[in-house]
């Protein structure tokens, strides 16, 4: 018996074991695959098998419109390296009738959503389901002086939603829900924190949008959270201590389970990495040390320009690789926990400053 005469169950359960990012090679096959692929039922067996048998990083650069994953593999000197798979997904910069520049791109539950502007600086949206290989565009209300942007996930419903922060003035504050469900923008009256700041993109971690942020008038770091679900932010939600008198605040996830932080100092070269235990309340947070890395030298010593900051964390292989936000490809690291050692990793032909780095488990949602 030929494999495309296979009974369907058999056939899906053979197909479910191809890698993610060979998913579109199966449905451009012959027609039967194609309509098993694009199957719900098929597509949440298919992606739950993938997340418990590979892991994938997503990088993605302000210079290339594309995504490209990134796997730790051990050597056989019982090191770990970094392999980068180069067929990255294309996205044309021209989708209108202006040419469009990705500002800031943002992860929740397996959905992309890119932050695009043109030289007038009005946004459009575009969400992306790498999965179905699928794509949206979500028009923005009109432009203010200031915004912030997150995206989450409602958890009562399952619908994502798209927050936006604006003011057209000191005293004019608003506050913004897209949800994709409806396909709409509303305007919600709900009380925020006027005195927070955050240069920072948020993170999204189950369904929530977490910052590093600062008070405006005492400059203190803390956490703050926006709970999709009850459409509001929560309290102020303490950091770890850092040593460090002068430092940057970074944010990663663990396996879409944990919040992990690194400060990373101005002066020297190093950094601080803190893991939460799992979050499943917005409103309660506690920390425990993941790594560190210290040394005397300064950042000149090391690489001249060098700022630790994007970084993702493998628990399982104590393992944590941290990025050179200036993007220069041989000023990365990676670091294991269990020999406190680090040492440069060669990420090309990744290039550029990046935008994006975390971990990515396939979404089986239809935008």
């Amino acid at each position: 018996m030929m494999i495309f005469n296979l009974p369907r169950d058999l056939l899906e359960e053979i197909l479910a074991r191809v890698p993610v990012k060979s998913i579109r090679a199966v449905r451009s096959t012959c027609k039967n695959w194609n309509v098993i692929s694009k199957d719900e039922r098929f597509a949440n067996k298919h992606i739950g098998k993938a997340a418990a048998r590979e892991k994938q990083y997503l990088i993605i650069g302000d210079s290339m419109d594309y995504l490209s994953s990134v796997k730790l593999y051990e050597t056989h000197n019982k090191k770990f390296g970094l392999s980068i798979n180069g067929k990255a997904i294309s996205i044309a910069r021209d989708h209108s009738d202006q040419t469009l520049y990705i500002s800031e791109v943002f992860l929740s539950n397996g959905l992309l959503l890119y932050v695009c502007r043109n030289t007038t600086s009005i946004s459009r949206l575009l969400l992306w389901n790498p999965y179905w290989g699928k794509i949206r565009w979500i028009e923005c209300p009109v432009y203010r002086s200031f915004e912030i942007l997150a995206f989450g996930c409602d958890k009562s419903c399952g619908s994502h939603k798209i927050l936006r922060l604006s003011k057209d003035n000191p005293d004019n504050h608003m506050m913004d829900i897209y949800d994709l469900s409806s396909d709409s923008w509303r305007t919600v009256d709900v009380a925020f924190d006027k005195n927070v700041g955050s240069s920072e993109p948020g993170l999204s971690l189950k369904g929530n949008t977490f910052w590093c942020a600062s008070d405006n008038e005492s400059k203190d770091y803390f956490l703050h959270c926006f709970d999709f679900t009850r459409e509001r932010f929560g309290p102020r939600l303490p950091l770890p201590p850092s040593s460090y008198s002068r430092y940057c605040v970074f944010l990663s996830s663990v396996k879409e389970e944990k919040l992990a932080v690194l400060f990373s100092p101005w002066s020297t070269f190093g950094f601080d990495i803190w893991v939460t235990n799992k979050i499943e309340d917005p409103y309660v947070v506690s920390w425990s040390r993941f790594f560190k890395v210290e040394t005397e030298k300064t950042i000149q010593d090391i690489d001249r320009g060098f700022r630790s900051g994007y970084f993702f964390i493998d628990e399982e292989k104590k393992i944590t690789v941290v990025f050179d936000i200036y993007g220069v490809t041989d000023r990365s690291y990676i670091c294991s926990v269990e020999s406190g050692h680090f040492r440069k990793v060669n990420l090309r032909p990744l290039s550029g400053a990046f935008q994006l780095v975390g971990c990515y488990v396939p979404s089986s949602v239809q935008i």
